[in-house]
């Protein structure tokens, strides 16, 4: 049985530099404006929301939430949505602490999948369902980061846009937990991050699959942003904040970025955490015009950007999340076995948790064995970076 306290987070931070400093949600009252409906900030554990109205986080102070109204558009009102709507339903909610991790983990891609399909036909988000798929998620990772775990399994360099995107959201929200936020900034986070790319719809497929792009076709990838934010505007007056976050994804500390070149603390702090998740998931998929990073390679690129496209605190965290040996990436241990880290250990952050998928003689194990190397004193890594190929052909 998975054990679970190998995943748990440790309030125990193994870095020299010590713990992270707690710090709030920076007031964005020059970016996006003070949303319309005002209540009390939730505490605890977020209730199961009614069925004619959905809390939500707004962009603001603490002390704000805002008010999604759930559409009330049925599918025989509204026939062109019907298909859409069956292909993303979720199961049946159940009691939080009956959900498997793994339905929780399925029912964060149908809501990303959600949000494309809507988005592409223009008709209005299912505010319910996205919620209580992110609220499962918050709950989850109150128990362990198991969920992490669950995308790393599922990952291939085949992954579809929408599981990727879950991934990201998944990891948005793990860092906002990382840098102290509450639940009701964790749960604003993740609504950005499920939408946070959905104007890559209006990119053609052949710039898409371009190994080199034309000026013109740069430009066009580089406006995407701002197609986003159009895209969630017209989701409604509600989700009009979280248009204000997304055009702003793709900018980065040192004002490099685009589309306005922001920098520093003019980008939104859920901006930049969604745009370091992001990148952190990008890199470990091919593109036209790269192969897919190793996610051991990628979260040292990250690194080195330090100061540059990300702060450090942010940085920090992500490290914090992933460990010296990154969830995802592939490693060979001295027994020649290669496998795949699926767990973190903070307290051993060099005996993470590992799924062996290759034996000694480089064949693929037709049932993956899992190697706490905490209690495998023998047994160590002696190569961190091992190449996606090796999975190839077995």
């Amino acid at each position: 049985m998975f054990r679970m306290r190998h995943m748990m987070r440790s309030s125990q931070k193994v870095r020299e530099e010590g713990p992270l400093t707690p710090a709030p949600v920076p007031p964005q009252q020059s970016i996006i404006e003070t949303p319309a409906v005002i209540a009390a900030a939730p505490t605890g554990t977020p209730p199961t929301p009614p069925a004619t109205q959905t809390p939500t986080v707004g962009p603001g102070t603490a002390g704000e939430i805002t008010t999604i109204e759930t559409p009330t558009t049925t599918q025989s009102e509204n026939p062109e949505s019907i298909e859409s709507t069956e292909a993303t339903q979720p199961p049946a909610i159940k009691p939080a602490d009956v959900i498997p991790d793994s339905e929780i983990y399925t029912s964060v891609v149908q809501a990303a999948r959600h949000v494309f399909e809507q988005a592409e036909t223009k008709n209005q988000l299912n505010a319910e369902m996205l919620t209580q798929a992110l609220t499962n998620v918050l709950r989850s990772f109150a128990k362990s980061d198991q969920l992490l775990t669950e995308a790393v399994r599922r990952r291939t360099n085949d992954t579809e846009r929408s599981q990727r995107v879950a991934n990201t959201a998944l990891m948005a929200i793990r860092l906002g937990l990382e840098i102290d936020y509450d639940e009701k900034h964790c749960l604003g986070l993740g609504l950005c991050a499920l939408m946070h790319d959905i104007g890559m719809l209006t990119i053609p497929d052949e710039v898409l699959d371009s190994p080199k792009l034309t000026t013109e076709q740069l430009q066009l990838l580089r406006n995407h942003p701002h197609e986003s934010k159009k895209m969630v505007e017209h989701f409604g007056a509600n989700f009009a904040w979280i248009g204000q976050v997304v055009v702003q994804i793709h900018e980065r500390h040192d004002g490099s970025g685009y589309p306005d070149r922001l920098g520093g603390d003019d980008i939104h702090e859920f901006a930049r955490i969604i745009g370091l998740s992001d990148m952190y998931e990008a890199l470990g998929h091919p593109r036209s015009d790269r192969k897919a990073h190793v996610i051991y390679s990628a979260l040292t690129t990250i690194i080195d950007t330090r100061n540059k496209h990300f702060a450090p605190r942010l940085i920090k965290g992500l490290i914090n999340i992933v460990s010296i040996f990154p969830l995802g990436s592939l490693v060979k241990l001295n027994n020649n076995t290669i496998g795949r880290v699926v767990g973190a250990n903070k307290l051993y952050p060099t005996r993470p948790l590992v799924e062996i998928r290759l034996d000694h003689r480089g064949k693929k194990m037709n049932d993956p064995q899992m190697i706490y190397l905490e209690e495998e004193p023998m047994l160590y890594i002696v190569d961190p970076a091992i190449d996606e190929s090796v999975l190839e052909g077995k």
